[in-house]
């Protein structure tokens, strides 16, 4: 063989050597981009897991909140119903409203309670959201039988006894069920987030790969 012909195959070699280092380089590269950014696409994943999760804590707690403020108007009302107008105006003198009035509070309530629902369903998943649906059913049911009550009230109606052990045994079932719905909320947010503890456990394996 001439020494040109070996130079020629010596310089093709070199030449297909570089070539197939650089295409390995490529590849290799193209796995550590993509690796990349999976990377950044599974924590920003997370984070955006972890954030729908702490707005539904948020969104949980405000709902929650209104809801026992609504009891709490109720048991007011249940109260200051059967008091004649005189008691009434007895007890104003520690702040405490009307009949009328604290049916509109509750009625405000009511609306909060409704909007808070509302919000709360747009970020509970739905396996979860006819629990809140039915605190909210509860405290409608409740509302509506103290209406009942004062109207017969008002009236001096003979169904007057049984609307008032009604509209006591609607805020009961109210404060049961909304007690029931707190508890299984509590337990719930006490365990930590599927999607977020999945995308710790992968980037710590990722560090320590």
């Amino acid at each position: 063989m001439s020494e040109g012909w070996v130079a020629v195959v010596s310089a093709a070699a070199g030449l297909v050597g570089a070539a197939l280092g650089a295409i390995g380089g490529y590849f290799s590269g193209r796995a550590q981009a993509r690796g990349t950014v999976e990377g950044v696409q599974l924590q920003l994943s997370g984070q955006q897991a972890e954030a729908l999760w702490q707005a539904e804590i948020d969104a949980c707690a405000q709902f929650v909140d209104a809801c026992n403020r609504a009891l709490f108007k109720l048991g007011q009302l249940l109260g200051v119903a059967g008091l004649d107008h005189e008691q009434e105006q007895q007890l104003s003198v520690y702040g405490i409203g009307s009949r009328d009035q604290l049916l509109r509070e509750l009625r405000d309530l009511q609306d909060e309670c409704t909007l808070r629902e509302v919000t709360l369903l747009l970020r509970m998943p739905t396996t979860e959201a006819e629990s809140a649906r039915a605190v909210g059913h509860a405290l409608t049911l409740a509302a509506n039988g103290l209406h009942l009550w004062c109207a017969a009230r008002a009236g001096q109606t003979e169904d007057e006894p049984d609307r008032r052990r009604d509209a006591h045994q609607g805020i009961v079932t109210y404060r049961q069920v909304l007690k029931q719905f707190t508890i299984t909320a509590q337990q719930r947010f006490a365990q930590p987030h599927g999607a977020a503890v999945e995308t710790r456990q992968r980037s710590l394996f990722r560090r320590r790969a």
